[in-house]
């Protein structure tokens, strides 16, 4: 279902929670999940919905022809920022992490062998996944590109990262010298449906009678 602009999460969330035996995931871009839909985001990250979001995370409002998204870094040139982008980024993992998400991780769209890794390992997680993928615009960003995030991306995975561990994923996303991907944080926990058992112990909302 194609939703509006920024609401793909409670959409997504009411498909779930209607009917939990679907496999659910919403997908969208950096202006929509960082943006409008922030607030959305943050809430189904603490509740802990049995669902994945894909973001695809380009640091600029490609569709609407170029201006600063949430994730556009400070001084980016853009029609909206002509003198310079005065507004610091947001940094979605720290966010991510700091609101409870149960599994975080990030791709770039260049790798898919990688990508296809993380996004299925983020499927078969019980509970809410988000995944960040780099998808550069090659019309209107200059800067975050194809060639910049092959320099600059790095599985930290084959370096054997803890994905328990919620200070190393900190310490991870915070870096400057590379930029960190693979399943950076995962810590299962009971999912919203599991705790609601008694709602689904005759089958899911949808087939119930009214």
């Amino acid at each position: 279902l194609h939703t509006l602009h920024g609401r793909s999460l409670p959409i997504a969330q009411g498909f779930k929670l209607g009917n939990n035996e679907m496999t659910v995931v919403a997908v969208g871009g950096d202006g929509d999940g960082y943006g409008i839909g922030c607030g959305h985001l943050v809430h189904a990250m603490r509740r802990n919905v049995d669902m994945t979001y894909i973001v695809m995370n380009n640091s600029i409002y490609g569709l609407t022809t170029g201006q600063t998204s949430p994730t556009s870094g400070m001084g980016m040139k853009t029609k909206s920022t002509p003198f310079g982008n005065p507004e610091m980024p947001l940094n979605p993992m720290t966010l991510a992490l700091g609101a409870g998400v149960s599994f975080l991780g990030r791709a770039y769209t260049g790798n898919i062998k990688h990508l296809v890794e993380v996004i299925k390992k983020a499927i078969q997680h019980k509970g809410f996944s988000l995944v960040d993928t780099f998808s550069p615009c090659v019309t209107f960003n200059k800067v975050n590109t194809h060639q910049y995030y092959k320099e600059k991306c790095k599985d930290i995975n084959e370096d054997g990262h803890d994905t328990s561990n919620l200070q190393a994923a900190f310490g991870q996303v915070t870096r400057d010298d590379y930029i960190a991907t693979g399943v950076l944080y995962q810590a299962p926990r009971s999912y919203y449906e599991e705790s609601e058992k008694e709602t689904y112990a005759a089958g899911p909302i949808v087939n119930h009678k009214l």
